[in-house]
């Protein structure tokens, strides 16, 4: 018998065909040839028969991705940190184009931040030199709770001695959490 070229695309090697309609140099070219004549006879097919695996799967991908995501954690927020330094002004029409079509739910995110402020508001507060601190805070500066209102671990008060001066860039990367450095900056 003369040699053959293996039909599977990733494969293509000579073989000697031991049978007379062997087309395939093994049994795993077979299974990959056939799930690729079966793909382009009927694509609907493949579709459909994907979602199903996807859907019968879901809760176990879902393990596979968490442990996947606990275990490259610092390499996927660097990737994540360096591509939003990247697409900046894409990030941006993103969120404006949400606020547009999301009203209702920015409002009630506001809202919510508003109420949580009075809560946090105690009577003995001087509610004039916080008003004072929001009004003289130098131009592209944000003023942060340095303990913040709802923290992880701790919840702090809205009072004039729990605000300060940051930079947008710090404010948003310290987010609510409660870095300690600052703790040296409260004088009660």
């Amino acid at each position: 018998m003369n040699k053959s070229i293996c039909l599977n695309i990733k494969c293509k090697k000579l073989f000697k065909p031991t049978r007379i309609k062997q087309k395939n140099c093994s049994s795993k070219c077979s299974k990959v040839s056939y799930i690729i004549k079966r793909i382009k006879d009927n694509p609907e097919y493949y579709k459909l028969n994907c979602k199903k695996n996807r859907l019968k799967n879901l809760i176990h991908n879902r393990e596979r991705d968490k442990i996947y995501y606990y275990k490259n954690k610092k390499h996927r927020l660097a990737l994540h940190k360096k591509w939003r330094e990247k697409n900046k002004e894409k990030i941006k029409k993103q969120q404006i184009l949400y606020v547009a079509n999301n009203r209702e739910k920015v409002r009630h995110k506001i809202a919510l931040r508003r109420s949580m402020k009075l809560k946090a508001t105690p009577k003995f507060a001087n509610l004039n030199k916080i008003k004072e601190i929001y009004k003289n805070c130098p131009k592209g500066y944000h003023v942060d709770h340095i303990i913040p209102l709802r923290g992880k671990n701790v919840c702090g008060l809205h009072v004039e001695w729990n605000l300060q001066y940051l930079t947008p860039a710090d404010n948003l990367s310290k987010s609510n959490k409660l870095i300690k450095n600052n703790l040296e900056n409260i004088v009660i």
